[in-house]
């Protein structure tokens, strides 16, 4: 256990830029899964979403889709932060796409008719992270809710 915990400290410190980079449909997916889970619970509802919402944005197909969502759940389970999967998307995706991420997830918030604060703090967090100025986050919110 003591040698694996040493390479792995071996490893982040060899080289910081070489950080796990993830494949962006499975980072877009991980934060639907966190924010998700955010209010500790799981709804039908949010899920049904979750899975409608990565459907129209990444055109997979059912069995794709579920095993996307079952990747996503394993890696949000392991993950430490959010950064390393908003990392992937910024390196990935323009302005533009980012907001339309962010107001995804909004959806996905609002999808239980209920908005927890710390689903807002976590989308807050997101967006700070997707390099988004706060009148970018403001019009993914309101696109969301339109």
């Amino acid at each position: 256990m003591m040698n694996l915990l040493r390479s792995i400290r071996r490893a982040a410190a060899a080289d910081p830029r070489k950080r796990q980079q993830h494949e962006p449909s499975l980072a877009i997916a991980v934060l639907m899964i966190e924010l998700m889970r955010m209010d500790g619970h799981e709804h039908e509802r949010e899920l049904a979403r979750l899975l409608s919402l990565l459907q129209q944005r990444l055109g997979l197909d059912d069995v794709n889709l579920r095993r996307l969502v079952e990747r996503a759940r394993q890696e949000a389970s392991m993950a430490l932060d959010i950064q390393q999967f908003t990392r992937s998307i910024v390196a990935e995706f323009d302005t533009e796409e980012r907001i339309g991420m962010l107001a995804d997830l909004w959806r996905l918030a609002l999808a239980d008719q209920h908005l927890d604060p710390r689903e807002e703090q976590l989308l807050r967090r997101i967006g700070e992270l997707l390099g988004l100025s706060h009148r970018q986050f403001i019009r993914a919110k309101l696109a969301a809710a339109s």
